[in-house]
């Protein structure tokens, strides 16, 4: 009678030493280290896996977290995406203003706008002066220039307000200006309405002529020199009320020349300012100047 181990329970040492050294054993220790340093080697698992997920992909359902947030990571980047190009396009728009209404329509709702100290100035000055100056005194900018801190000028709309912060080197406010809402009106406009009428305004002096002396002498120049002394004339055409004079100042900013449309309105007396190209502008008053005496007399606008 043969008498079998038990191989679930072996009961002495021996039993023990003979299943350790068993050839079965050694032999799946083997193989299962051999398994080991190849998948070290190859990575062959990962390849195998991987390689049945990627022809199995097509075929399953895109559900669950991981698809969730592949999803949103994909969104936030277009969505960031969109708004880099936003920005930039915006901020481009801004640099390349070559006036205050440019910038201004430029302005992002969301992010404001940044130019440079000296871009700055160089938009102020092309205002009409009565503008620039109800925005911010001359000598305030010339102090903040002296000083060497304005590096930069922050342009943010808050409603209808245009909120304007001049900031140093590390974005601290050196001087904030608000522009109402009519005031930004016309800066969009590339005008200023005054509640005047022009003869309380020294910039015109002499050079006040009937509108219909000035808009019949306008009509006779080309096309291009009347677009140089009125760029936008349909805004003309906006305004309610009668131009019955218009005014001509003596010299402006950056060879631009105001000119001053009195216009009549139940409230009283306003003035529009615009700006037209000085060589152009002095064509006109040339032209207009000599006219004859005759005319001089039946023309009431016309003499001081």
């Amino acid at each position: 009678m043969v008498v079998m181990d038990i191989w679930y329970a072996p009961a002495t040492a021996k039993q023990w030493f003979r299943r350790l050294v068993s050839l079965r054993l050694i032999l799946a220790l083997i193989i299962g280290i051999v398994c080991v340093c190849v998948e070290f080697r190859l990575n062959w698992i990962e390849k195998t896996v991987g390689g049945y997920l990627v022809q199995s992909n097509s075929g399953r359902p895109e559900s669950g977290a991981i698809w969730d947030q592949g999803r949103q990571t994909h969104l936030a980047q277009q969505t960031l995406k969109s708004y880099i190009t936003q920005r930039r396009t915006s901020q481009r728009e801004a640099r390349q203003a070559s006036s205050l209404g440019q910038l201004v329509l430029s302005i992002d709702h969301k992010d404001g706008a940044m130019v440079s100290a000296e871009h700055f100035v160089d938009l102020y000055q092309k205002l009409p002066p009565i503008l620039s100056n109800e925005m911010i005194s001359p000598f305030t900018l010339l102090t903040l220039l002296s000083g060497g801190h304005w590096r930069r000028t922050f342009f943010e709309l808050q409603d209808q307000i245009l909120m304007i912060y001049l900031l140093d080197n590390n974005n601290q406010v050196l001087h904030r200006l608000s522009v109402g809402k009519s005031l930004l009106a016309h800066i969009k406009r590339g005008e200023v309405a005054i509640d005047s009428s022009l003869d309380q305004l020294a910039d015109f002096g002499r050079n006040i002529y009937s509108s219909e002396k000035f808009f019949k002498t306008l009509n006779s120049f080309p096309e291009s020199v009347r677009k140089g002394i009125i760029a936008h004339p349909e805004d003309l055409l906006r305004i309610s009320g009668k131009i019955i004079r218009v005014g001509i100042s003596s010299s402006g900013p950056a060879n631009m020349v105001d000119l001053g449309f009195e216009v009549e309105t139940v409230e009283g007396p306003k003035v529009i300012l615009v700006q037209g190209r000085q060589a152009d502008v002095d064509r006109l008053l040339r032209s207009m100047q000599g006219a004859s005496f005759f005319d001089w007399m039946n023309s009431p606008g016309d003499r001081p």
